[in-house]
């Protein structure tokens, strides 16, 4: 059975936090629940474990760890059908500012070194340190609300094998301990504040702060980058911006500027490096 505590939220009520030895997924196990087994879910309920054996992320990436070495969360977020049509987009962006917001909390030293990848990744120092995967569940209501379930996971230590990867970084390479019971629940308070704050201004992100945030700590804005689009096609060129809705602003060779609301992004030189004349 899994641990169960409360977390105070900033808006004066609370909401579960399960803590589990071990899953294979987060997102899963609550996808699970709600289709299969139906259950409903209160706002920001939350499912964590410091042990994921078959975790993924975006585009069916594996995502597991040894036990102990990250986190994994899943956190329930509803909508109103109104606001969905203008919040939804914003769901991993939302998690990722928030998600910073937590580890400066923790680890003050951290704020100089983390920053946010377009659309769903926290860097340190350049390196991949979390990924975010934010899916749909279904409605409920009849209708009338929208559900959906955003994962987080972080690299709270390097295992003795290593990372999978030179682009992954744990937070032990920085001299950083922070545990993952820790850093669960202060990423659902920063999360529900986030979110709440987007739903109040019926997904206005610019009325709620979220875009000024977000383009404050985003590294991927005034970078180079090759978006890997549907198809395999490639869009290479400066990212300018990002809009409204949260879809990134690419501006081409040509001077076209797209609105790239799902793609692979690879940061090709980082922001300053090329058309600094422009």
């Amino acid at each position: 059975m899994p641990e169960l505590t409360d977390v105070q939220l900033s808006a004066g009520s609370s909401a579960p936090l399960e803590w589990h030895d071990e899953v294979a997924g987060t997102n899963a196990l609550m996808r699970e629940r709600f289709v299969d087994q139906e259950e409903r879910f209160v706002p920001f309920h939350s499912i964590a474990t410091g042990s994921q054996t078959a975790g993924r992320g975006r585009l069916d990436r594996e995502w597991v760890a040894p036990a102990g070495a990250s986190l994994a969360i899943s956190t329930y977020l509803e909508f109103s059908a109104d606001a969905a049509r203008e919040s939804i987009g914003w769901v991993p962006l939302a998690a990722g500012v928030a998600l910073r917001d937590a580890l400066v909390e923790l680890a003050p030293t951290l704020a100089e070194q983390l920053s946010i990848k377009w659309p769903n990744d926290l860097l340190l120092n350049g390196k991949k340190v979390s990924g975010i995967l934010g899916e749909m569940l279904g409605v409920v209501d009849g209708g009338e609300r929208f559900a959906c379930v955003v994962g987080v996971g972080v690299n709270l230590t390097t295992p003795e094998s290593g990372l999978p990867t030179e682009r992954a970084i744990a937070l032990d390479s920085v001299s950083v301990e922070v545990t993952g019971r820790a850093l669960a629940a202060t990423f659902v308070r920063k999360l529900a504040t986030r979110i709440l704050e987007l739903t109040a201004t019926n997904g206005d992100a610019d009325a709620a702060g979220l875009r000024a945030d977000l383009l404050l700590h985003c590294s991927t804005i005034d970078s180079d980058v090759r978006v890997t689009l549907p198809g395999d096609a490639d869009l290479v060129g400066r990212a300018i911006g990002i809009t409204a809705q949260g879809n990134l602003e690419v501006r081409d060779a040509r001077g076209e500027v797209h609105a790239i609301n799902v793609g692979d992004i690879e940061h090709v030189r980082p922001a300053g490096r090329i058309g600094e004349g422009e």
